[in-house]
């Protein structure tokens, strides 16, 4: 059974809460380098709760939190080449209405069918992008990102679990720029915050759709 208000509040239940976070929040401010850790960071936290780990905060490693957040950003890559042939193959009739020529019927048939794929690959990597880290995060290799058959048994072993998660990215995607408000530093606190509390229901729902 899931508990979605605990992805809430599980940061707070640990007494060394601050400790823990301080560090990863404010590398976080590093660019480029900082958000990699931070994803690294989320991962092993999403892997603390599968484990069931009492404390499901782990201690900031700055190497190892970078190599797998740096790690998963390939698998991320990998995902979007699709999106950029698509929308290469997109651009050739744009481009022909730059030039001032008039887009053809084979044109317009271009961009409705590549429109209509963004929008079913979009939503396919909604749902299996939580499932994919979370596989990643308890095997830590590159081919553990890529492994269909396993995600879409876990969708179809329990789809509302993952709905959940969906659900919690969509308040996350509402709390991350709020603490703009602060004079913008804020929002590196809200955003860690929001990637925590999703990381801990992609456990769950993981735990929850085991084969």
């Amino acid at each position: 059974m899931m508990s979605f208000g605990k992805a809430f509040t599980f940061i707070f239940d640990d007494e060394r809460w601050f400790d823990k976070l301080i560090v990863p929040i404010l590398v976080s401010l590093i660019p480029i380098v900082g958000p990699l850790a931070l994803s690294g960071y989320v991962i092993r936290t999403i892997k603390n709760v599968i484990e069931n780990e009492n404390d499901p905060l782990p201690e900031f490693q700055f190497g190892e939190d970078l190599g797998r957040g740096f790690r998963y950003l390939l698998i991320g890559l990998v995902y979007g080449l699709p999106i950029m042939l698509v929308i290469g193959i997109m651009m050739i009739p744009l481009l022909a209405l730059n030039n001032n020529e008039s887009i053809s019927a084979l044109g317009v048939i271009v961009l409705i069918f590549g429109g209509l794929l963004l929008f079913v690959y979009g939503f396919f990597l909604m749902l299996i992008q939580p499932i994919s880290m979370a596989n990643f995060a308890m095997k830590d290799t590159f081919a553990s990102g890529f492994e269909l058959g396993n995600f879409f048994k876990r969708l179809g072993k329990n789809f509302p679990a993952w709905l959940l998660v969906l659900a919690g990215m969509l308040i996350a995607s509402i709390i991350s720029p709020m603490g703009s408000i602060v004079f913008g530093i804020g929002a590196f606190v809200t955003t860690a915050y929001s990637q925590l509390m999703v990381a801990h229901l992609t456990g769950q729902a993981y735990v929850a759709s085991d084969n």
